[in-house]
């Protein structure tokens, strides 16, 4: 099994809590850096998503893939969000946001667009 830096990052600090580390001791280094990575992912994320509805406008976006796209950033794009480009235009600002974020090092599998219905 393959495991993700954010899946290697939640075991490593629950191992570290089991293991009667307290809350107050520093996190190390590498997770520092799986934070920093996680932050700047999103951050890539919520730029790109302002600079794609600037300039693209929403006109023609369903409200729910925008709702979706919102409440992922405000998570911190960690929650797991379902935002289903259903039109052109969610399409296009979908193939934007995986562009920009994959452009910044990030996984296609980062963004939160799923279609479950």
């Amino acid at each position: 099994m393959r495991w993700s830096g954010f899946s290697m990052l939640v075991l490593s600090l629950a191992s570290s809590l089991a293991s009667g580390a307290s809350a107050s001791d520093p996190v190390d280094e590498t997770d520092q850096e799986r934070l920093a990575w996680q932050k700047k992912k999103c951050a890539v994320f919520e730029t790109a998503f302002a600079d794609l509805t600037a300039g693209l406008g929403t006109e023609g976006t369903s409200e729910a893939f925008l709702a979706g796209n919102r409440a992922y950033i405000a998570s911190g794009c960690l929650a797991d969000v379902d935002a289903c480009p259903e039109t052109e235009k969610d399409i296009a600002i979908a193939n934007g946001l995986t562009i920009a974020t994959m452009n910044a090092g990030a996984a296609s599998t980062f963004s939160p667009f799923r279609c479950r219905d």
